[in-house]
């Protein structure tokens, strides 16, 4: 490692420290925060990230390299280190923010695991971590959110769950429900559907439950306004989740604003 690369992570980790202080959202486990190793390490990810938008940037400056980002219009937006709840495994996110017209993000995640033997890591498929849960049979469910504009009068608002287990040397990525294709239970919603109440994925621990409640609005997309409302639930049953029932109730957009 250059002199230089340890200065800008050096760097980038007293930041950390000093701006995010904030609690660490995971289940039963709330008051934790960013250990200043592991502070480091998110240093050194964002480094690497960077050194894909920025040309020779270890011979950079901290403030050369910030120049280049702001003039790309490219930003690191969020960057976090989630924990589990036995502390069996850690994942760190960042959040990548590019702008054009208007702004969208990227993520680049790693899970980190066996951290009281030899520990391992890998890249994944994550977002930003909202929960982690500890579930029977040695699994874990993680519940990501994120949001996107793909269009300039369009944005969509996301959460997926994940079903997951380890291995000695490797994560392991269960399905959820009926779909065998999938490695995450989700959705996509539409700005503008309309909802008694904010669309969300949720597990009762008690009842094993995970419960969804979501939308879709079809107006850009094939020209037909109608709101598509889905709820429904799906068990934790011997180490998977199962489908029980499911809600849907069309909306037509059209003939609602009519009566109105």
């Amino acid at each position: 490692m250059t002199t230089s690369l340890k200065i800008f992570i050096l760097t980038l980790a007293v930041t950390l420290l000093k701006c995010s202080s904030t609690s660490v959202p995971i289940f039963q486990d709330n008051t934790s925060s960013t250990n200043p190793s592991d502070s480091l390490l998110l240093a050194k990810y964002k480094y690497e990230i960077l050194k894909d938008y920025v040309e020779d940037a270890e011979a950079l400056t901290t403030e050369q390299i910030d120049s280049v980002l702001y003039e790309s219009r490219i930003s690191i937006a969020n960057s976090k280190v989630f924990y589990a709840p036995d502390h069996s495994f850690k994942i760190f996110t960042i959040e990548i923010e590019g702008c054009g017209a208007y702004c969208n993000s990227e993520w680049k995640s790693w899970i980190h695991y066996n951290l009281t033997g030899k520990e391992n890591s890998e890249e994944v498929d994550f977002t930003t971590i909202d929960t982690i849960y500890k579930l029977p049979d040695h699994n874990y469910l993680i519940i990501d959110k994120s949001g996107r504009r793909p269009a300039s009068v369009l944005t969509v608002y996301c959460e997926r769950a994940h079903l997951i287990s380890f291995s000695s040397d490797a994560m392991i990525t269960h399905a959820i429900g009926t779909s065998k294709q999938e490695t995450y239970f989700g959705f996509c919603q539409e700005n503008g559907v309309e909802m008694d109440e904010s669309p969300y994925i949720k597990y009762n621990a008690d009842k094993k439950l995970l419960t969804y409640h979501y939308g879709n609005n079809y107006a850009y997309s094939q020209g037909i306004d109608n709101d598509t409302i889905r709820q429904g639930q799906l068990k934790y049953v011997n180490g998977q989740f199962v489908f029980e029932k499911e809600h849907v109730k069309v909306i037509s957009r059209a003939n609602h604003n009519d009566k109105n």
